[in-house]
């Protein structure tokens, strides 16, 4: 694994703390506190890259963990793992390139098993052909993946009052935004899946 420089916890808060509807956040150089409504719920829960001794209403969110029934913690990371098979085991997610917030972990995970599963059944009982194929088709795609996650930290809590500007111009001008969003897109798409093999579809109705 490799840490990328940036820790991230998240918690339920109470309904009593009230602070602005929708998302609100407060950065300073290399941390951010952040809190939103989630629109399954009414509580709120708070996201934070900031730790204690910031101002705005930090002091009384970090309190709020001590009555929390769950909290998340996590550093920003992401796997290095030179190969994602040996034997008859095989990796696929965040155990082979996983890329903590921003790496696209779900969708990579998704497509990494429908992969892995087509070459399986395409390799008709040779685990290492299939193995190597998957490897070889879907390590370019992952690693662009992976690389989204090593921009969040610094996009979220960048380092410098310039860059916390700078990003603040970013979210405030749609066509901006929406170029960023197209980037991402763009990655999503490199990748081209393989057709399902005719006995991966007798296999399922075993």
């Amino acid at each position: 694994m490799s840490h990328l420089g940036y820790y991230a916890a998240t918690w339920r808060l109470p309904k009593d703390l009230a602070l602005e509807k929708g998302s609100v956040g407060y950065n300073v150089p290399g941390r951010l506190a952040s809190v939103g409504a989630d629109h399954r719920d009414p509580v709120q829960a708070g996201a934070f890259f900031a730790f204690d001794g910031l101002g705005w209403e930090v002091p009384r969110l970090l309190a709020s963990l001590r009555e929390a029934p769950e909290l998340y913690f996590d550093s920003i990371s992401h796997a290095d793992v030179d190969t994602w098979s040996k034997g008859r085991v095989c990796l696929a997610g965040d155990a082979a390139c996983g890329a903590t917030i921003g790496g696209m972990g779900s969708g990579t995970a998704l497509v990494a098993a429908y992969v892995l599963a087509c070459e399986l059944a395409r390799a008709q009982g040779d685990h290492r052909a299939a193995f190597t194929r998957y490897e070889r088709g879907l390590r370019k795609y992952a690693e662009g993946c992976q690389a989204g996650g090593g921009r969040t930290g610094k996009f979220l809590a960048p380092g410098t009052a310039t860059g916390i500007r700078l990003r603040n111009t970013l979210l405030s001008c749609p066509l901006l935004l929406n170029g960023m969003l197209r980037l991402g897109e763009r990655v999503s798409s490199t990748v081209t899946l393989p057709d399902h093999p005719a006995g991966l579809s007798r296999a399922g109705r075993r």
